[in-house]
């Protein structure tokens, strides 16, 4: 079904908002946009909005060059392949609804697990279970991101918002290609996600002018009331 100038209209507007997000915090685009998206037109997510996510990684990485740890994205990378085969089997077998309150229980379990007094380091394992995370949700549902930020939470802002837009570019590029070799990605879908393309830039360029602005602090408090937000909404949607 072609999506109305009405439609498209209100799908930049939300993917706008959701760039401005993460080009602000480092992610969080999906989990402001998913939600919305999927009432606008299912077809929007997952895979527009995927595109539209490596796109703002793309954009993202460019401006923060000087930060990206290879060894941090080698093991997460690592992990998200198995992670998006297991995500294009969910979609193939469990309804939405179950998977809403599955993923939904996983952030929420990710945020109580972030603000105990014990903070889970960066390790080989610790940083392929997040990519492994991130394949399942962000191939799933398109919100990838939470696994990932709250493993890196107690980083500098920029090392952050570059690893993760790394992250989310290679990301993003294998979940496409595990659609798209399961026939779960039509070249319509394409075609929205390049019409997303305007907004993701404007999100973008205005997220550049306020990042300066938001303490380290605040930085990760935004984080986790996002997760917080996305897990809830996942939940609040499969009742």
């Amino acid at each position: 079904m072609e999506l109305s100038l009405l439609q498209v209209v209100a799908a930049m507007g939300v993917v706008g908002l959701g760039a401005i997000v993460q080009g602000t915090i480092g992610f969080g685009m999906a989990v402001v946009a998913a939600p919305f998206l999927y009432q606008i037109d299912p077809a929007l997510v997952p895979g527009p909005l995927i595109f539209s996510g490596m796109a703002l990684g793309a954009l993202s990485a460019r401006r923060y060059a000087s930060e990206i740890d290879v060894a941090i994205l080698g093991y997460s990378l690592l992990g998200r392949v198995p992670g998006s085969m297991i995500g294009v089997l969910i979609l193939t077998l469990v309804s939405i609804q179950h998977l809403s309150l599955v993923l939904g229980g996983t952030v929420l379990l990710a945020v109580v697990g972030s603000i105990l007094p014990y903070q889970l380091k960066m390790t080989p394992f610790t940083l392929f279970s997040a990519g492994l995370c991130s394949g399942v949700m962000g191939t799933s549902a398109s919100i990838g991101g939470p696994p990932m930020a709250l493993l890196l939470q107690n980083e500098s802002g920029n090392r952050i918002r570059a690893n993760l837009s790394v992250f989310f570019v290679v990301g993003s590029g294998i979940s496409l290609i595990m659609l798209a070799v399961n026939d779960l990605l039509s070249k319509e879908q394409l075609i929205y996600g390049v019409c997303l393309f305007p907004a993701v830039l404007t999100g973008h360029w205005i997220a550049g002018k306020v990042v300066e602005k938001v303490e380290k602090e605040r930085f990760r408090q935004i984080m986790l009331v996002i997760c917080s937000l996305s897990g809830i909404t996942a939940i609040l949607s499969a009742v």
